[in-house]
């Protein structure tokens, strides 16, 4: 499908939405379910700021109301998830604006930016990794790929819909998994600040 001279690519996250502008509720409950995460994650840097759960929950909120009442049409691959990533940091910003907990400098006062190098990368740390994933049972591995893999844009029940696992198990191979794996790289040497929990 094409919209003016650019064609329309539409995810998975876009047709729900899409369906939502139908009153689908079963729609929204999954389209919430795959961008709950990645709104929550675009509010790190307000966290102290202000309460990212009811900024979360009237993000949700908004964007049932602008599905649902009609308005703007979004466009875009993932325009329903960018367009609610940003209205989440507007709502963050003006909250934390209006509690008096975000101050600006003056220009003159601002520091200057340096641009620190990028991280480079460490063949020991990747390798050990990449052993200690190898050392996890297949089943164990399977769960912990597919979790990284996508972890981030679907929910964790349909990442377990599609392993064939109920999301209890799913949940505790993952646990497992996670274990394991700081488990082995401690073994390797690897300082516990460096392992993600």
């Amino acid at each position: 499908m094409t919209v003016g001279n650019r064609e329309r690519v539409e995810t998975e996250v876009d047709g729900l939405f899409a369906r939502v502008r139908g009153h689908d509720t079963e729609a929204f409950r999954d389209w919430m379910g795959s961008v709950e995460r990645p709104i929550r994650a675009s509010l790190g840097r307000f966290a102290r700021a202000v309460d990212v759960e009811s900024i979360v929950q009237e993000t949700l909120l908004r964007m049932w109301l602008l599905a649902t009442q009609g308005g703007r049409d979004l466009a875009g691959p993932d325009a329903s998830l960018r367009f609610a990533i940003g209205l989440a940091r507007n709502l963050a910003r003006n909250e934390a604006r209006r509690m008096g907990r975000v101050s600006f400098l003056p220009p003159q006062d601002l520091p200057e930016v340096t641009a620190d190098p990028a991280p480079s990368s460490d063949p020991r740390l990747a390798a050990a990794i990449r052993d200690c994933m190898g050392r996890l049972s297949a089943r164990l591995r399977e769960v912990l790929a597919a979790r990284i893999a996508r972890g981030a844009v679907e929910p964790d029940r349909e990442i377990a819909e599609r392993l064939r696992l109920k999301l209890n198990t799913f949940l505790q191979n993952v646990v497992r998994a996670r274990q394991q794996l700081r488990k082995c790289l401690e073994g390797k040497g690897v300082p516990g600040w460096e392992i993600p929990s």
